[in-house]
């Protein structure tokens, strides 16, 4: 059962000490992909691979991107080769996740991390708490102002 979800960092994510009880989702994009740890001795891990970007972002009007961009559109809303935009896809990716780690007989912390562990990690990780009403953790304060609005909305379209 998830005991609690703290978003972070990929810094702060990369000096946590390794944990049976820790699961993570680990959000990175083409600019963090290469220094990235395996997490080994961790539960579990999510890798996702999306960009911060959202239609607000882009003076777009909200819900206005597709739900699951084809690669012209993820080129489109993001700009740089290589990259994708939060798609329903790791919504889905996500949802399914925390639901098989909340299943669990034991309690399980969940760290979710993305580069600067404000955006998409906040939207994920608030998501998660609310969803099984646990604790947010913010150890760096951050709160949850910039939480990615894409991320948000296709995670509570789920629900």
């Amino acid at each position: 059962m998830l005991k609690s979800v703290e978003f972070m960092s990929l810094k702060t994510a990369i000096s946590l000490a390794s944990s049976p009880t820790v699961a993570i989702i680990s959000i990175r994009d083409s600019s963090s992909v290469r220094d990235l740890p395996t997490f080994d001795g961790f539960m579990d891990v999510l890798p996702l691979d999306m960009l911060d970007v959202c239609e607000e972002h882009a003076l777009h009007v909200p819900g206005s991107w597709a739900d699951e961009p084809t690669g012209e559109q993820h080129f489109q809303y993001c700009e740089i080769p290589d990259n994708f935009a939060p798609s329903l896809s790791h919504a889905h990716a996500v949802q399914a996740f925390v639901d098989r780690l909340h299943d669990c007989a034991d309690e399980i912390d969940l760290v979710v991390h993305c580069s600067a562990g404000v955006s998409r990690s906040a939207a994920v990780a608030s998501w998660a708490a609310e969803r099984f009403g646990i604790a947010l953790r913010d150890r760096a304060g951050v709160g949850l102002g910039d939480a990615n609005p894409r991320m948000l909305r296709l995670l509570n379209s789920l629900t």
